[in-house]
């Protein structure tokens, strides 16, 4: 490290230090975040940018070290350094930033730094009155964010270990590799801990650690989910160019995954619900799984969240009881089912939403490797072999079972580019049936009080009630969350409020103080037709699938009607009788009206909970691609999880149902196993 490191490179004003004592190194992967802009830290003797959902470079690599007072970063791909006074606050030299339209100034900011970050300004040379951009250095694939340039923190950092690659444990026997971080992972791993403690366990993560916990409980500078999001896939132009919907969320490309960026709605599938499922696994799930997956994630019902506001006053409860009270005669409605206090993995000792992180990092005998991406499964015609990873081979021993804990479309495309149709009939239908929910929301408010609503409320108080209804054999379900605040209350206290304990995101530019107000942000989820052919995803190359979205008549009516059927319980919050004291926000101007948003403006124009791809069927379902015990068809030792089993979507949030299935498919291999054994 000294050789890369020129006394030329060392700041004059703050001296030389002394190269041969650092106080901590890592060995990590840099990144700048920004909470508009998605950038890397790369380099050419430059700063690049580049959006951060790409695969990571060797070039984004850095060896960070500290010598009081100096921190150092170390790019060796490009013998690159960057030297940063903890003292004076001071960069080594300016760096500039071509990003195709300007030149832009990289400059430590004059903003207190927030906490365990380090605060920059990107300024553009070329408009100094431009406002300054604020970006956050982070490090990822370890235990904590970047320590703040704040030498009263360096007693407290701790040298961290080397980030594990596949050439750490490339002679190392696992009993089980999976590949992914989020929900089923660890849904799987720890079930699979309970039944066997000793067992050896790899996860595979494609991407680097971001956050440590759920987003909304992170500092106010981590990105939002559009700004992190990946979309490993195509989808094709027929759909872009005729369908209203154009895309489909993406996946989050962290550990953790999408349980660091989700809303927590965990509803429990009826057995009406679960149409077209086998009949063994609906039993299983509504006697067992169902049960366990509440205790895994700390389901528990809005009117039972114990979080407390700044005063000690429950942020759910008068407000939830009377929200919950007023709607329940949505059952009068037509179609509509059924009203509850919604369900939400918010049951956890901190009160905030179920993440996978800090617990799959504690696990004994569980080896994370980051920054892996599995391109394709080896295999000898009747078990997969090996692993194709963008950092090399990973073999399978003959008892080694692999575990797709994976998104749904990364999954299929895995399966799609590995097993060849010709040699595995079985699973000809992969990718040939697709599911997904449509989304519309609507924002409401009405003044407060009104009678039987937020009658005695604290000054900020939070509800959410999850409704369910059905067209015909289509599903749909509404989830609607509220605030209630008083007349000039701090609009960055109301915020905070909604940011770290509320369901759905209620904007911040919806508040408005200058009156006491009741805010409803109501999502209303709808079924795509899952028997549809038209809806599919295709392999194009050994990377990337192709998807098509086609919306038939019965989607089309169903979308219809739920937002009719959005209207008509928003009306459930009115005291007049022709609604004139309801608002709605709209989106386009950016106001309040009196006027119903039109339905170009409230319908999502993506989908969300991709699903069905490779669905699991009993022996009776000659076209399914996955049996009862979880295996693909054909391949001993390989194991789907998640959305992509499903049969049908319905439109239930599918959290709760995948955990369930994951954690089934743990005891499934267990008791196989102690039945060979025996």
């Amino acid at each position: 490290m000294k050789d890369k490191i020129q006394d030329t490179e060392i700041p004059k004003i703050i001296g030389k230090p002394d190269l041969t004592k650092p106080l901590a190194i890592s060995y990590v992967s840099l990144r700048c975040i920004n909470e508009n802009d998605r950038v890397i830290a790369a380099d050419h003797n430059e700063l690049l940018m580049e959006n951060s959902t790409k695969p990571i470079k060797e070039n984004a690599r850095w060896i960070i070290a500290y010598y009081d007072p100096l921190w150092v970063l170390i790019n060796h791909a490009t013998s690159m350094c960057l030297i940063f006074d903890t003292k004076n606050k001071h960069i080594s030299k300016p760096l500039k930033v071509n990003d195709g339209h300007r030149h832009l100034l990289l400059q430590l900011s004059s903003k207190t730094s927030k906490d365990n970050q380090i605060a920059f300004e990107l300024l553009d040379e070329n408009n100094p009155e431009r406002n300054a951009s604020i970006i956050f250095f982070v490090f990822e694939g370890l235990q904590q964010t970047f320590p703040a340039i704040d030498p009263d923190s360096i007693s407290n950092l701790t040298a961290n270990p080397k980030v594990k690659s596949v050439a750490n444990i490339v002679n190392n026997f696992f009993d089980y590799i999976v590949i992914g971080s989020s929900f089923c992972s660890l849904a799987f791993i720890q079930q699979t801990k309970k039944n066997n403690p000793k067992a050896k366990i790899l996860v595979l993560e494609k991407g680097l650690k971001y956050l440590s916990k759920h987003h909304q409980h992170c500092p106010p500078c981590s990105s939002s989910p559009r700004d992190v999001e990946s979309r490993p896939w195509t989808i094709c132009s027929e759909t872009t160019q005729n369908e209203f919907i154009k895309n489909l969320h993406g996946q989050i490309p962290f550990q953790g995954g999408r349980s660091t960026y989700w809303s927590g709605w965990c509803p429990t599938p009826s057995t009406k619900e679960l149409t077209g499922w086998p009949e063994k696994l609906k039993t299983q799930l509504q006697e067992t799984y169902f049960d366990l997956a509440r205790r895994f994630l700390g389901v528990i019902m809005a009117n039972e969240i114990q979080a407390l506001d700044n005063e000690n006053n429950s942020i759910y409860h008068t407000f939830q009881a009377s929200l919950k009270q007023r709607l329940d005669s949505a059952t009068n409605i037509e179609s509509i089912n059924e009203v509850m206090h919604a369900p939400l993995a918010m049951g956890n000792n901190q009160l905030i939403k179920f993440s996978t992180v800090e617990t799959l990092e504690s696990m004994e005998n569980v080896t994370i490797i980051h920054d892996c991406t599995v391109e394709q499964i080896l295999h000898n015609g009747q078990r997969a072999t090996a692993l194709q990873t963008n950092q090399g081979i990973i073999s399978l021993h003959n008892d080694s079972k692999l575990i797709l804990a994976m998104s749904t479309l990364p999954a299929t495309t895995l399966v799609l580019n590995s097993f060849k149709m010709a040699e595995f009939p079985r699973l000809s239908n992969v990718g040939k049936r697709f599911t997904a929910h449509f989304v519309s929301s609507v924002i409401v408010r009405v003044p407060r009080p009104r009678p039987s609503l937020a009658v005695n409320a604290s000054e900020v108080e939070l509800a959410a009630v999850y409704i369910t209804g059905m067209k015909g054999d289509a599903q749909y379900h509404l989830q609607l969350s509220g605030v209630n605040y008083t007349q000039h209350t701090n609009d960055i206290y109301i915020h905070e409020i909604c940011k770290k304990y509320s369901a759905n995101s209620i904007p911040k530019e919806c508040i408005d103080t200058s009156k006491g107000y009741v805010v409803v942000s109501c999502s209303t989820l709808g079924e795509l037709d899952y028997k549809n052919p038209k809806n599919q995803f295709n392999l194009i190359n050994t990377t990337n699938g192709e998807l098509k979205l086609h919306l038939n008549e019965q989607d089309k009516e169903l979308w219809d009607c739920m937002d009719n059927k959005t209207f008509e319980v928003m009306n459930k919050l009115s005291s007049d009788p022709n609604n004139n004291d309801l608002e709605y926000w709209h989106e386009t101007d950016k106001t309040w009206k009196k006027d119903i948003p039109l339905s170009d403006e409230i319908r999502k124009p993506w989908i969300v909970h991709d699903a069905s791809t490779m669905w699991i069927g009993d022996d009776e379902d000659i076209e399914a691609s996955v049996g009862l015990d979880y295996r693909l068809h054909g391949i001993n030792n390989v194991y789907i999880t998640g959305g992509a089993l499903w049969p049908t979507g319905g439109s239930w949030n599918p959290v709760l149902t995948i955990v369930a299935m994951a954690i089934h498919l743990a005891n499934t291999i267990y008791n196989e196993s102690k039945r060979i054994v025996c």
